[in-house]
């Protein structure tokens, strides 16, 4: 328990120095994903990103594809069970079980042999999407594991949530300057000083 306690205050020092806003999310959650898989031992990590407009979990970020190159229905797999459920997974045999969506296997060529899978929940409790990582170098995935990728998920849906509220924060302040510059543009100011 008491080494689960320090890997866990280990991953959240690393992560913390990694979210700051002026950090492009991209990059931020990449390393992220490098850290996680550092210390879970595996050899994957990524992040599926929910779409409102197309129903799916996209692949956002992950060290070895592409951003969007992976999309499944909401539902579909083990990201789109913790997705719909909002509950995490430890899935140490991945063929066997169900809710495993292989297609995802053969569209990257990658075998998965074990995964353990988070939902991103903000603090309004909407789930984001889901972490994930693959094949535990050296047995099977523990609950102190699932431990760990939960709190790497909270941390991560709040970098996303801020970084959001943050480029929508620069957008407004962008929008009310160019407002005033154009209002005080019309305004003509009195020639003369006023008098005191």
């Amino acid at each position: 328990m008491k080494e689960s306690m320090n890997r866990s205050y280990r991953l959240a020092e690393k992560l913390s120095y990694l979210y700051d806003l002026n950090s492009k999310i991209d990059t931020v959650l990449s390393v992220s994903m490098y850290f996680l898989s550092q210390f879970l031992g595996t050899e994957r990590s990524s992040i599926f990103l929910f779409q409102p407009w197309n129903q799916q979990l996209t692949i956002f970020s992950s060290l070895d594809l592409n951003k969007n190159e992976i999309r499944i229905p909401r539902s579909e797999g083990v990201a789109g069970w913790v997705f719909e459920h909002r509950e995490s997974a430890i899935i140490n045999s991945a063929y066997s079980d169900d809710r495993f969506c292989e297609e995802v296997d053969l569209m990257t060529g990658f075998r998965t042999n074990n995964l353990i899978c988070a939902p991103l929940c903000d603090s309004n409790e909407r789930c984001l999407g889901t972490l994930q990582s693959l094949n535990k170098t050296s047995g099977d995935f523990t609950i102190d594991d699932l431990e760990l990728l939960d709190l790497a998920a909270r941390m991560v849906a709040i970098a996303i949530t801020n970084s959001k509220r943050y480029r929508e924060s620069l957008v407004t302040n962008e929008a009310r300057k160019k407002i005033i510059g154009q209002m005080a543009g019309r305004y003509k100011f009195p020639s003369s000083p006023i008098p005191n």
